[in-house]
């Protein structure tokens, strides 16, 4: 977003110093096809440029957005093994304190 910010500045500036720099004569610029073009195509190169970035700028948050959701899937997986682990240990250890206790 920050991208198109600062190209649309960008394009702003150049189209006001052509405007304040160059002759042109106002009352023929409409009824001039080259202008006509000029205006599609610059509106055109916006508009692709801008559905660029922000489909990049989506794709980026999107990626991290998953990479944080994976990294808590992947500890909470973690946590659960560990406490699988901790509760075979402790169970082995209950089994061992019953047979002493029982004199087995």
């Amino acid at each position: 977003m920050t991208y198109s910010t600062i190209i649309g500045v960008l394009l702003i500036a150049i189209s006001a110093t052509i405007y304040y720099f160059t002759s042109l004569d106002v009352s023929r610029l409409f009824s001039n096809k080259e202008f006509l073009v000029g205006i599609t195509g610059g509106a055109g190169i916006g508009f692709i440029l801008g559905g660029f970035l922000g489909w990049l700028y989506k794709y980026k948050a999107e990626n991290k957005a998953n990479a944080k959701i994976a990294e808590e899937e992947k500890r909470k997986i973690a946590e659960q093994r560990a406490q699988e682990l901790a509760a075979k240990e402790q169970a082995k250890l209950d089994a061992e304190q019953f047979k002493r206790d029982s004199g087995l």
